[in-house]
């Protein structure tokens, strides 16, 4: 059965970015920038991207983010898909590319991710799917 491992946090500013109505509800870019942590590496790294938002006529939101950690040649980037609701922070299943050697298990993972926002501030949890 597969179990969850912690991989990161990533604690970020969200800049809202309103696009506005279209077919499929209410639209807006949020990109972000923080730091992101881990056992992986010592330190912070710098965590940045953008989410693209759809807010439909639920008030549920469609989550699309392109993302990165680290800076340089130590870069993992990211795609993840999610939803989220107007009471409950991100969800969001992640997938990665890297070529960071000691990261490069990272290039076959799945990882899903729980957040929490206040105002413009994230603080997201990743946790790698392991078999």
């Amino acid at each position: 059965m597969p179990k969850l491992t912690e991989f990161a946090q990533i604690n970020g500013t969200l800049n809202f970015t309103p696009i506005g109505n279209v077919s499929a509800g209410f639209r807006l870019d949020v990109p972000f920038e923080g730091t992101a942590t881990s056992s992986h590496w010592e330190g912070e790294r710098p965590a940045a991207g953008v989410d693209r938002v759809t807010v439909g006529a639920d008030g549920v939101q469609a989550l699309e983010i392109v993302g990165r950690i680290g800076s340089g040649k130590e870069v993992v980037s990211y795609r993840a898909i999610g939803k989220g609701t107007p009471e409950g922070g991100p969800k969001e299943v992640m997938i990665f590319e890297t070529a960071v050697e000691e990261l490069a298990f990272l290039n076959t993972a799945i990882a899903v991710a729980t957040g929490n926002i206040e105002k413009n501030k994230l603080s997201l949890t990743i946790y790698l799917v392991e078999d």
